[in-house]
């Protein structure tokens, strides 16, 4: 079938939204460091005030349920985003454990091979030093996949469903959900920002994707929100 075909004959039929967002940016965000889970830092004012523009202009989705890292960066923007929302908190959101990574930038970590490695192999890199496994982050990271797919065919009702929490793991997840070469594919999300997916079921994947705020605010053309 044609594009348009293809794309005619999935929303005919029942499909389920679910929201990929990334929680808003830190102080380490703007330094380039990597932040994983030891390094637990709230965002910025400028994240909040952006979100609550967003808010505020009726930008934001509605949604059922809410699935929630908790790291605080992630419940902080799940609260601005979903006020007076119940957090399904999930420690298999969490970002990955980076280790002695933690607090570097790319910039000082280039000089590590393993690092090196990291970037060009992507999904092939097992061992971050002192951190979590490649095996580690993407078997929890496929466990989330699995209670979506149950929660969708258990309680479809309840979608929308909002998952916010980190850059990694949006970018295994539209990895896994999309098909290879997909623009979305390998999405670097930025702070704040995210991505409405459709899904369908069996096997559990996304048939149409979209970014969300797309309507730019002032903030958004500053340096602070196009670089990070």
């Amino acid at each position: 079938m044609l594009n348009r075909d293809v794309e005619r004959f999935y929303m005919s039929k029942k499909t389920m939204t679910l929201y990929l967002i990334r929680h808003g940016l830190t102080q380490q965000n703007l330094e380039r460091q990597y932040q994983g889970t030891k390094l637990n830092y709230d965002i910025l004012d400028e994240s909040r005030e952006l979100i609550l523009h967003r808010r505020d202009r009726g930008d934001v989705p509605e949604i059922k349920s809410l699935w929630v890292s908790p790291l605080v960066r992630a419940r902080s923007t799940a609260t601005l985003y979903f006020p007076g929302m119940t957090q399904h908190i999930d420690s298999d959101l969490q970002e990955r454990d980076f280790g002695s990574w933690d607090g570097l930038t790319h910039d000082e970590l280039l000089a590590k091979p393993e690092y090196v490695e990291f970037l060009e192999k992507k999904f092939a890199m097992t061992e971050i030093p002192g951190g979590e496994s490649w095996d580690s982050f993407q078997g929890r990271l496929e466990r989330i996949i699995l209670a979506i797919e149950e929660f969708a065919k258990k309680s479809p009702d309840q979608f929308p469903l909002a998952l916010v929490f980190h850059g990694g793991p949006i970018f295994y997840l539209t990895h896994r959900l999309l098909p290879e070469g997909h623009p979305f594919s390998l999405y670097s999300c930025k702070g704040a920002a995210g991505l409405k997916m459709e899904l369908m079921t069996d096997p559990l994947r996304a048939v149409e994707v979209s970014e969300l705020f797309t309507d730019k605010l002032d903030l958004e053309y500053t340096p602070f929100y196009q670089e990070y």
